[in-house]
């Protein structure tokens, strides 16, 4: 209590303050609401980050292949896949052959399209750069990828993107005219997690070969291979009641 005295009265002021136990109440209050929502609000924050990322890389790559079919005379980059992609299995291997030289310069100009910062060597996609298949149930490495290894047509590394996201060159026809044009893409890169298929690892496809994209299947170096189409429809690959992104873990 104080008192202020002018010349006409004197008022008597109180003052109120919280004692200790009322302090430690409202912050336990506040402890228990943000442990209640804070884990909430971490993943729907890394949700946003996974989705921003994939929509981000994916438009640069469809923006790069529309400029590389355009200055190759093509209306756009399904056409691309008609160089061989149509021809039946006992034709297609002749037409690799013949168009070698093609789809290294294809190659070469979809790459120029980008700001690379960085391109890997085949020692660190083999053998440092772990990666998980969609359900979590399977660790292998970069080397498994479409367009990061030798055996890629033409062959191929990872080129690190002046803005941290990780993609390969363009993989012709790896299982014939099962899959033509592959692209695969990390949208955060390989040294940031959690280098996973179906959350910032992807794989740009045109073709159908083996699309796997299943939190119930085995784990294998083949099941995320499918998600690029789930995450661009936005729907859950075991439950199309439910959207893509909300449902991962």
């Amino acid at each position: 209590m104080f008192t202020i005295i002018n010349k006409r009265k004197t008022i008597v002021m109180k003052s109120f303050a919280f004692t200790l136990a009322e302090v430690l109440i409202t912050l336990g209050i506040i402890g228990v609401v943000a442990a209640m929502t804070l884990p909430t609000l971490m993943h729907e924050y890394k949700i946003r980050q996974y989705k921003t990322g994939f929509w981000r890389t994916s438009s640069l790559i469809q923006s790069a292949l529309k400029e590389t079919a355009n200055d190759f005379g093509y209306d756009n980059y399904e056409d691309l896949y008609y160089i061989c992609g149509d021809l039946s299995s006992s034709k297609i291997n002749n037409c690799l052959t013949e168009n070698t030289e093609l789809f290294k310069e294809l190659n070469a100009d979809f790459l120029s399209k980008f700001k690379i910062m960085k391109n890997l060597s085949l020692s660190e996609v083999v053998n440092s750069l772990k990666m998980k298949d969609y359900s979590g149930k399977y660790s292998g490495h970069y080397g498994g990828f479409y367009g990061l290894t030798i055996w890629s047509t033409p062959p191929g590394t990872g080129h690190i993107l002046i803005d941290g996201s990780l993609i390969s060159g363009i993989d012709f026809y790896h299982h014939g005219q099962y899959d033509g044009l592959s692209i695969t893409f990390d949208t955060n890169g390989p040294y940031k997690g959690p280098n996973q298929y179906g959350r910032d690892v992807f794989l740009f496809n045109v073709g159908h070969w083996y699309k796997l994209c299943s939190e119930k299947a085995d784990g294998s170096t083949f099941n995320g291979r499918g998600c690029y189409d789930y995450a661009k429809r936005d729907v859950n690959p075991d439950d199309k009641n439910k959207d893509y992104w909300r449902s991962l873990k």
